[in-house]
């Protein structure tokens, strides 16, 4: 049965904790250029850190009662304490859920802490291992956790490396549609020179990003497929994985059209007195790309609840 509910709470989860690991962690990196820095620690950007915190943690214990009612095969008012405490204590992904709203907790300090205090070198390292432990824990929440012995290990690692990468690439893309979306007008030549620059210096993470997500794609749906091409096309779970495929390929082709040739094109424009139509073509693009991560993270959702035999 098509349960939306379902499916869009898996779906905010995602989301909310690759915006919390994908921000800081490009803070991080950019963390040689000041404006940068301070700009991603700045209040506005904590703000929305510190809510997607209480978001994820709220949805986690949402996950966690649906979780409870489905296992045992009862409706969702009808879930009690010694039912969830037998969820959280004795699965593998009651206990993710539990370790994952204590690093999330964790981070809601260190994040009102640094709006009281001030200290954009120290948060963006913290921030982003706590977060990545936060999104890690996703795995035990589908597939990746269900192998045994050494080939289950690197279900897991595999799963797991996914899931940071994909946290990276997505909120990456995000925040720059909302830098090519804002501030139009003002100090604008100075504003796009500064996002070129950001947009060529990505290009290196952004490879590794790609590169993650394509190792441990394979090693992850190999071995849980039993390295089976014929399951792409007659489960629906290999239908729905190649339609996900599709999105993917599409992203990989808008990025590498960024890279070779809408930012090249916006440093050219910069140099005369005319970058607002490179711009424009830039920012339709990322919103294009947004719009391809989005529909991921959506059918990500599903698969997780499909098995692929």
């Amino acid at each position: 049965m098509f349960d939306v509910s379902v499916y869009m709470l898996r779906f905010l989860e995602y989301l909310a904790l690759m915006v919390l690991f994908g921000i800081p962690l490009f803070g991080w990196y950019g963390s040689g250029r000041p404006a940068l820095r301070e700009g991603l620690a700045g209040r506005a950007v904590v703000g929305t850190l510190l809510a997607s915190a209480a978001i994820a943690i709220v949805l986690t214990g949402v996950d966690v009662i649906f979780k409870t009612a489905g296992i045992m095969g009862m409706a969702i008012d009808e879930v009690d304490r010694a039912s969830l405490g037998w969820y959280l204590l004795e699965t593998s992904s009651g206990r993710a859920a539990m370790a994952r709203s204590v690093l999330l907790t964790v981070l809601m300090f260190v994040l009102w802490w640094h709006r009281r205090r001030g200290n954009s070198r120290a948060l963006f390292p913290v921030t982003v291992a706590l977060a990545a432990g936060a999104l890690a824990s996703l795995a035990w929440n589908g597939h990746a956790a269900a192998g045994e012995g050494a080939a289950g290990v690197v279900r897991l690692v595999a799963g797991i490396v996914h899931l940071l990468a994909a946290g990276g690439w997505i909120a990456a893309v995000l925040l720059f549609l909302v830098m090519l979306l804002r501030g139009k007008g003002t100090n604008e030549g100075e504003r796009l020179r500064a996002l070129h620059d950001l947009l060529h210096g990505f290009a290196a993470i952004g490879t590794v990003f790609v590169g993650a997500l394509v190792v441990s794609g394979i090693a992850h749906y190999g071995d849980l497929s039993a390295w089976s091409l014929s399951a792409l096309i007659e489960t629906d779970y290999g239908k729905l994985l190649l339609f996900k495929l599709a999105l993917f390929a599409g992203m990989l082709g808008l990025g590498a059209l960024h890279r070779w040739v809408l930012v090249p094109r916006l440093g050219r424009a910069l140099s005369s007195e005319g970058p607002r139509e490179a711009a424009r073509a830039l920012r339709q693009s990322v919103a294009a790309e947004t719009a391809l991560a989005v529909l991921i993270l959506g059918v990500v959702s599903v698969l997780g609840t499909l098995s692929p035999a």
